[in-house]
């Protein structure tokens, strides 16, 4: 069907030049862009790859004349990059997933389904289950007993919701996420060797004790509040006698993993293959980059960011920018890569003075 540059614009803001009644179906790359395309060109370092393309109408900046790239016309933006949110959301046409409840889903007649939800094929919705108006349960998906979620969910195929979770308005869960498995927590009898290790800092001789580890089982459950996004194939654990909670706006990325008890604010990015063990408690507008670990019991302060691949093993302050293992503050652990990358040179030259010291001192 598609969207004129002048609906497209009503829509995102910013103003059209040339022709505004041209109509497009989606947004591509300048260089890939067809003529039912319309280019995103707004950085002029990729506009000059308009020409590759078939585009008639493209995304510009201010300052940016469409004529120059031989375009019919064009949607001038001064924060591009921030009107993609709404435009890709307006031509998004998603999974295409069927209205209703599938033939194959398994709903329980003592579970309570909103006005226009869709439930996809082999779903299992389970008792007591409070699934909101106009959400989407995508094919495969599971979500527990008693578990409650907000009005326009979605859920892409393969999600799993365990009972006893607790999920706002607007949630998205990409494929495969794991919502509510049981928290990774075990005891031995005796002091464990792990224990003996943390509370020596490795110094005490390792027992030889056998570490027969035992179970302390999941009670509670995991709660999130409005607008949270969990990544492909992320796991948010359920808490041991407290819940697990995210705020509002929380959005982590594919293969992350929530521990127990963890407590997030509002307004986190949680990137890829970030890994938060149980009991930390991160702040609010918190982003943490990929492969970043948090040790246990860790606190976090408001508007903490950390580098990728970061292992944080001790308290941040709020506003702190972290980097490197174990954190540090990002310009100190910058500092400290160029001395290591200087060392072999300084080596060489202290080697050299010594055997110039000893050269000399032979001579007297």
């Amino acid at each position: 069907m598609g969207f004129t540059l002048k609906e497209i614009c009503e829509a995102v803001g910013g103003y059209t030049e040339g022709d505004a009644t041209f109509k497009v179906n989606s947004v591509s790359e300048p260089g890939l862009a067809t003529e039912m395309d319309l280019a995103f060109a707004a950085d002029p370092k990729f506009a000059d790859q308009i020409k590759y393309g078939d585009a008639k109408v493209a995304i510009l900046s201010p300052g940016m004349n469409f004529k120059d790239y031989g375009l019919n016309g064009a949607l001038v933006i001064e924060r591009a990059r921030y009107a993609m949110a709404s435009l890709t959301k307006l031509v998004d046409n998603g999974q295409r997933f069927k209205k209703g409840i599938h033939s194959t889903a398994i709903v329980s007649d003592k579970s309570n389904i909103g006005e226009n939800a869709s439930i996809g094929a082999y779903a299992i919705i389970s008792d007591g289950v409070d699934l909101g108006e106009g959400s989407v349960v995508g094919p495969m998906c599971y979500i527990g007993t008693d578990s409650k979620i907000g009005a326009n969910a979605y859920l892409r195929e393969g999600v799993k919701i365990g009972s006893d979770v607790f999920i706002g308005d607007r949630f998205i869960a990409q494929p495969g996420a794991v919502i509510g498995g049981d928290g990774f927590s075990f005891v031995t009898a005796e002091l464990s060797d792990v224990e003996i290790a943390r509370k020596s800092l490795g110094k005490a001789q390792i027992s030889k004790n056998d570490n027969n580890w035992v179970r302390i089982h999941s009670l509670a459950g995991v709660v999130l509040g409005d607008d949270v996004e969990v990544g492909a194939n992320s796991t948010i654990d359920r808490g041991t006698v407290r819940a697990t909670r995210l705020g509002n706006n929380v959005k982590t990325d594919n293969l992350s993993q929530i521990g127990h008890n963890v407590s997030i604010g509002n307004n986190c990015l949680i990137c890829a293959q970030v890994g938060i063990a149980g009991s930390s408690r991160i702040g609010n507008n918190v982003v943490l980059g990929g492969q970043t670990g948090i040790s246990d019991n860790i606190i976090i302060g408001d508007n903490v960011i950390t580098g990728g691949a970061t292992k944080v093993l001790s308290n941040v302050p709020s506003g702190k920018i972290m980097l490197g293992y174990p954190a540090t503050s990002m310009d100190k652990q910058i500092q400290s890569y160029k001395a290591l990358r200087k060392l072999p040179n300084l080596i060489k030259q202290i080697s050299d003075l010594q055997k110039a010291i000893l050269k000399k001192n032979k001579r007297l």
